[in-house]
């Protein structure tokens, strides 16, 4: 069968939202960080929190099945080391504002089906209709997201004749910080909505790299950039817009850059099938499920809007699966 499909792997695709709607659930109820310290039983958090006992250990045993939480003989749920390292929220590696993020976003995907019918999302209108509690569970997952990866992005590119980096939507300024570690004689300017400047301002203080940056409030759809820029950061922004508000994007990118200046541009570059890579198909869905015209692009598509905006020598300097593609253009 096409790609290895067979009855046993399509049942089971069908029914894969069951383990990710056990695990979110969990996330949401911040199980994770309930065990994490000391194991307790279910009576222990049905006393605590009021919830219901057979839900909560239904819930429980099914983790337990899992291999996501431990259970003792003695009927106490816990968590492993290196779980609570990734499940909680103060753990060394903690994964939870990406899983809290996708408890929104299983929101929006339950709609898909009336989303492909008819274009439109319930409720889709863009950032700025989002809670505060939505915003800050999306801007920590990016900085979970970018954690993992801002280190070997920059590194992709020589910094050698860039002195003032301008990051565009730069959320809780992860890319910044990873730009002036690498280059001490860089500082930047960070642009971004005003909800979420003040969680860049956090953990720039906390890096120690405040002095060395800019923090600019406003919105890229309808404001102009900064200008005196040699270097602008469009860090996974062209995604969640139309080929139209990108190409006003880069028009605007273009007239902050001082001469000479270049655009880096993070994010999917598909084939021209628009099917590879596997996952900048799905996440095209996301972007369907949740922004007015955002998807994924072609470079081929991404070049020619670059063109039209008055930039050169484009190119794609680094390619890969996850959102890690790099495009470099010339004012």
């Amino acid at each position: 069968m096409s790609d290895g499909w067979n009855r046993e792997r399509i049942l089971e695709l069908s029914a894969a939202f069951c383990r990710s709607r056990i695990f979110l659930t969990a996330a949401e109820l911040d199980l994770f960080g309930k065990l994490g310290k000391t194991p307790r039983t279910v009576g222990d958090l049905c006393n605590a929190e009021g919830w219901d006992r057979r839900g909560v250990t239904i819930l429980l045993d099914a983790l337990a099945a899992l291999g996501l939480v431990l259970k003792s003989p003695d009927g106490r749920y816990g968590l492993a080391p290196e779980m609570t390292s990734m499940l909680t929220k103060d753990g060394r590696h903690t994964l939870l504002p990406m899983l809290l993020h996708r408890v929104h976003l299983w929101e929006s995907w339950s709609h898909l089906t009336k989303i492909v019918k008819t274009g439109k999302a319930p409720g889709q209108a863009g950032t700025n209709s989002r809670s505060d509690e939505e915003i800050h569970a999306f801007i920590e997952a990016m900085n979970v997201v970018a954690g993992f990866m801002a280190d070997m992005i920059v590194d992709s590119i020589d910094l050698t004749r860039y002195q003032r980096l301008l990051d565009v939507g730069g959320g809780p300024g992860t890319y910044t910080m990873a730009f002036l570690r690498r280059a001490p004689h860089m500082t930047a300017t960070l642009f971004d909505l005003p909800r979420v400047t003040e969680m860049a301002r956090h953990h720039l203080r906390k890096e120690g790299l405040m002095d060395r940056v800019q923090i600019v409030e406003g919105d890229y759809t309808t404001d102009q950039l900064p200008t005196g820029h040699d270097l602008a950061l469009l860090s996974a922004i062209i995604h969640s817009n139309s080929r139209q508000g990108n190409l006003e994007l880069y028009k605007k990118v273009y007239r902050s850059l001082n001469p000479a200046g270049a655009i880096l541009v993070r994010d999917f570059f598909m084939d021209p099938t628009h099917t590879r890579p596997v996952e900048g198909a799905i996440f095209a869905v996301n972007m369907l499920a949740a922004t007015e015209g955002g998807t994924t692009y072609t470079f081929e598509e991404t070049k020619q809007d670059l063109e039209t905006a008055g930039f050169s020598d484009i190119r794609l300097i680094r390619d890969g699966e996850r959102m890690d593609q790099l495009v470099l253009a010339v004012k």
